[in-house]
Order: C-alpha cells, then sequence, then structure tokens
C-alpha cells in the first residue's frame, strides 16, 4: 500500500498556489498516493490540516502570504509556521511547510517558477526524508 501525503493549499493567489501544487506533483516519488485539498487563504491550512490527522501522517501545506501596508503580514506568517510546527511535534505528522512569505507578488512568482519551484522542494525534502 502507498504511502498517503495531504497536499493542502491555499487558492487566494490560485496561480501561484498552483504552480507550487504542479512543482510538488512533478517530483514526488511514484510510491507516495497524494490527495489535494484546497482552503480559501493560508490561515484556514491549519485548520484544514488538522482535520485530515489520522487519515493522513505527511502532509504538505501551500500558500502565499504578501506583505502588505500592515502588521497583519507577520502575525500570520508567524502564527501559521508555529502552528504547522506544533502539530508536527505534539501529533507526530510530517508537514512540509511550503507557505510562501513574500515582500510581493514578483517574489512568490519567482519562487513557483519551474527553475525555483519550492513546491517541487518540498517534495525533495519528503523523497529524501521517507525513501532513503
Amino acid at each position: 500500500m502507498k504511502s498517503k501525503i495531504a497536499i493542502v493549499h491555499s487558492d487566494y493567489y490560485q496561480d501561484i498556489s498552483t504552480s507550487l501544487v504542479n512543482g510538488f506533483k512533478k517530483s514526488i516519488d511514484d510510491s507516495f498516493h497524494c490527495d489535494t485539498y484546497n482552503v480559501e487563504g493560508s490561515w484556514e491550512l491549519i485548520h484544514k490540516i488538522n482535520s485530515l490527522i489520522g487519515e493522513y501522517d505527511k502532509f504538505v501545506a501551500i500558500g502565499v502570504i504578501v506583505k502588505g501596508e500592515t502588521d497583519h503580514y507577520e502575525y500570520l506568517s508567524s502564527s501559521i509556521a508555529n502552528a504547522l510546527l506544533s502539530m508536527t511535534i505534539t501529533k507526530d505528522v510530517y508537514i512540509s511547510n511550503c507557505v510562501l512569505n513574500v515582500q510581493t507578488l514578483e517574489q512568490a512568482k519567482n519562487r513557483a517558477s519551474d527553475d525555483k519551484n519550492k513546491g517541487s522542494e518540498s517534495a525533495y525534502a519528503i523523497n529524501n526524508l521517507f525513501l532513503t
């Protein structure tokens, strides 16, 4: 039976998250079975992943947070990273954090491009951790 991975991604910046999801799917080893779940924004990644624990023990969280004119970016970025780390430790699951925290949309697009795709990097991390 194939090991299962839940790809949970935010659709807030849909074109970028789609590129990250595609990069992940192209780079993940065939021995994994991947199911994809989408949520509205990066904040919702936490709830969705938490609700899927037990059905999956490996996750990739994909989203984009772009700095705006207020401190919201800092609070959101920090809270999401801390929640993903906390779930990893307390629930004994692996969560690859592929939530981009960027200053501009251009930076996010660069990190979702074919040659620098952070989704692909998340897949390589999972491949190396669980297949070697």
